[in-house]
């Protein structure tokens, strides 16, 4: 099949919705024709990548690459960069369309699929091309738990303006458009799928389904069937993303400064961001310089070999769609603790991790530290939730099994479709 994705965000290089994207294209091109809307500003580190790797199906990868608006992508970006990525988004997305539109009456694609950015918000305009549409997986709908909302002080204009965006965008009629033309919309969280089920006929509901936007290739899970995390003379626990609000890492902070053990461990932040400052000085004033590190941000590659080595993985997020970084955590056999919400709470359940309910914030503070504690002291639950965490992305995540589902579907409906002409 002739398969058009859009994948605004897709590199290889690079973690969260860009790999995404690059997980979509390379997985899928090993069965199909893709042909893949992206921004321009990937092409460098593709060409790179190309340079030095080989992958199946690179015969059968058709990059288009659009420009991005540079007004949104570089001026705005400095004042506010949720504005900068709607606006630059919206742009693009109308440019895509034109030059698939074209492309189109070339190539004549089977399915379009729109897969990047995963954000419920932009479905987009390739649904004219009156072909079977996939929308999703989307997320995006979450919203910080008001007992967390202390966390958020001095950010709340960002809060308010992205529930302002989210709300006014999916009152415009292109998008209700957009959802009424989507054969299957996929949602990543029940969040997300609630507000979308709020702008969609009832009659509709049947298209909506629970798919998480992530997965794991077979060839990461195979390399690390025999990885072991036991014997540690200290325990290292493993928190990554940008040091932003709403990444909770204040939140592990004040967690740490009430653990009580006599178990030594490490805490290591990787990654950088507008906070730094402010959760360094944090950790001063608990007095916990031996226990917390920033190593600020390394390579995406260099951020696989320190999920070898850690021994338990945390997502302290006041909001996250799924995270990335819990399925690469889970596919290294890291046992995970994060708050009990979002997508997370559908992939991580107690036999793999600990999930911290969300009540008040001195209790999420003081259980999210009895989680540490219980993991830290107790290597066999530590070494088993790792073993079963990695059973299960194995059994149930991978990018094989995604694909090879997805491929079923969109035959199904291409030949719905030519039942109708």
């Amino acid at each position: 099949m002739k398969v058009l994705l859009s994948a605004f965000e897709c590199n290889p290089l690079l973690g969260s919705d860009p790999y995404v994207g690059w997980s979509w294209v390379s997985n899928m091109a090993k069965i199909n024709q893709v042909y893949v809307l992206l921004r321009i500003d990937h092409k460098a580190y593709i060409d790179k990548y190309f340079l030095e790797n080989t992958i199946d199906g690179y015969n059968n990868i058709h990059f288009i690459y659009i420009q991005s608006s540079q007004f949104f992508g570089k001026i705005v970006y400095r004042f506010n960069r949720q504005l900068a990525v709607v606006g630059q988004y919206f742009i693009w997305q109308r440019a895509a369309y034109k030059k698939a539109k074209k492309l189109h009456k070339l190539v004549k694609f089977d399915v379009v699929h729109v897969v990047s950015i995963a954000d419920f918000r932009f479905p987009g305009y390739l649904w004219k091309l009156k072909l079977p549409f996939f929308f999703g997986p989307v997320g995006g709908a979450q919203e910080t738990p008001k007992c967390l909302l202390n966390y958020i002080k001095g950010h709340e204009k960002n809060e308010k303006l992205r529930s302002i965006m989210n709300q006014c965008l999916i009152l415009l009629p292109s998008y209700k458009k957009a959802l009424a033309h989507a054969d299957l919309i996929y949602c990543s969280n029940i969040e997300t799928e609630n507000v979308i089920k709020r702008h969609i006929n009832k009659k509709e509901f049947y298209k909506i389904h629970k798919l998480t936007e992530l997965g794991i290739n077979d060839s990461y899970l195979n390399e690390r069937k025999t990885l072991s995390h036991g014997n540690s003379k200290v325990v290292h626990v493993l928190i990554s993303g940008r040091l932003i609000y709403r990444k909770g890492v204040e939140l592990l902070i004040d967690s740490v400064s009430q653990l009580n053990t006599e178990s030594p461990y490490i805490i290591d932040i990787y990654g950088d961001g507008e906070q730094r400052h402010m959760l360094e000085k944090k950790v001063k004033t608990y007095q916990l310089e031996n226990r917390i590190v920033f190593h600020g941000n390394i390579s995406f590659t260099e951020m696989q070999k320190q999920y070898e080595k850690a021994d338990i993985y945390c997502l302290p997020s006041l909001r996250e769609t799924t995270g990335t970084a819990v399925f690469e955590a889970m596919a290294n056999k890291l046992p995970i603790i994060a708050l009990k919400q979002n997508g997370v709470k559908d992939i991580v359940k107690n036999d793999c991790g600990i999930l911290v309910d969300i009540k008040s914030k001195d209790q999420v503070v003081y259980d999210f530290s009895i989680a540490l504690k219980m993991l830290i002291e107790n290597e066999s639950m530590r070494l088993d939730m790792g073993e079963k965490a990695f059973d299960k992305i194995r059994n149930s995540y991978t990018w094989s099994k995604r694909v090879s589902d997805m491929n079923e579907i969109y035959q199904e409906l291409v030949i719905k479709y030519a039942k109708k002409i």
